[in-house]
């Protein structure tokens, strides 16, 4: 099965120490599906459904621009982001303040033509697109509530759009997460993408920190546990401001702080700092319950497969 993690890796969790390498930013946590690898269905009962304050967004983008405007910066954290209409206006803005990573991540279904165009003439560095499966039978099982022929052809659309309005430092992937339903479609699915022109992740499943069955990773008892890579290198700030301890901690059930009372740098040198600490020194036991039960770190030791383009836009 490929993107296997191999646990005697390091180089994805050296510290970053003075400020985040990757920041998630919630600016919108509403989602239109309900995918069996997700727990979105439940996010209700932890938090509001809402979009992040524009002029807190904006403080949060001015920060990360004196900061360090290299981060990269992932503008939805447990959403969709065309559920959230401005979403164009806030990548036109980080971009205006020099920022360099600016990627989204969605699964394709209301990403239309006139919305595609939007967050490409934005700047967007990056889109990911969640597709999979290669068959509409599988994406059904996977992508609950979505349309396989839409999604796939609205991303088929962006890579024209990216084409025509776009730049060639712009890129457009399509993703694959690895599981027991689909698992079979790998070398399909990536033939396919990559003979359309369009660049393939495959990334392993998570379980969001045991909110989903991730069959791929093992207990944490049967395995020398190494630091996380969310932890060392991420900070993840919700809709509402609250700091959530890590990238798949989706319903901040560990808040770290809030970034309305304080900056990124303050918060990554409080808590979060003391919980990297622990992870460093291999204390796990003294980390919060869900930390500490988590067995997501072990996907961060994967080799995450990336497929480029075997011919130019326009080839199917």
């Amino acid at each position: 099965m490929p993107a296997k993690s191999d646990h005697r890796r390091a180089d994805r969790t050296a510290e970053a120490e003075d400020f985040p390498r990757v920041i998630l930013l919630d600016n919108c946590n509403a989602c239109n599906l309900r995918c069996s690898m997700c727990d979105h269905q439940n996010v209700k009962k932890f938090r509001k459904i809402q979009l992040m304050d524009f002029k807190l967004y904006q403080r949060l983008i001015d920060e990360i621009a004196r900061e360090n405007p290299g981060a990269r910066v992932w503008e939805i954290f447990f959403g969709d982001p065309f559920m959230c209409r401005d979403m164009a206006e806030r990548i036109r803005y980080a971009k205006e303040q020099g920022l360099k990573d600016v990627v989204l991540n969605s699964n394709g279904v209301l990403m239309t033509a006139r919305r595609a165009r939007a967050v490409i003439e934005a700047g967007l560095d990056a889109m990911y697109v969640g597709i999979d499966a290669a068959t509409e039978e599988t994406y059904n099982r996977i992508r609950v509530g979505g349309d396989f022929s839409r999604a796939v052809a609205q991303t088929l659309g962006y890579r024209d759009l990216l084409l025509k309005y776009g730049t060639d430092r712009q890129k457009l992937f399509v993703q694959f997460v690895v599981s027991e339903l689909n698992e079979s479609e790998v070398e399909s699915f990536t033939a396919f993408w990559s003979r359309a022109g369009v660049n393939v992740k495959i990334r392993p499943k998570v379980s969001w920190a045991g909110l989903v069955e991730a069959n791929n990773l093992q207990a944490n008892a049967a395995l020398e546990r190494r630091p996380c890579y969310w932890l060392m290198q991420t900070i993840n700030i919700c809709a509402d401001g609250e700091v959530a301890l890590c990238a798949v901690d989706v319903h901040c059930r560990v808040k770290c702080g809030n970034a309305r009372e304080h900056t990124i740098k303050e918060l990554w040198h409080a808590q979060l700092q003391e919980y990297r600490r622990l992870h460093k020194e291999g204390r796990f036991d003294a980390l919060p319950e869900m930390c500490r039960e988590c067995p997501d770190w072990q996907s961060g030791y994967a080799d995450y497969v990336q497929s480029q383009p075997q011919a130019q836009a326009g080839c199917s």
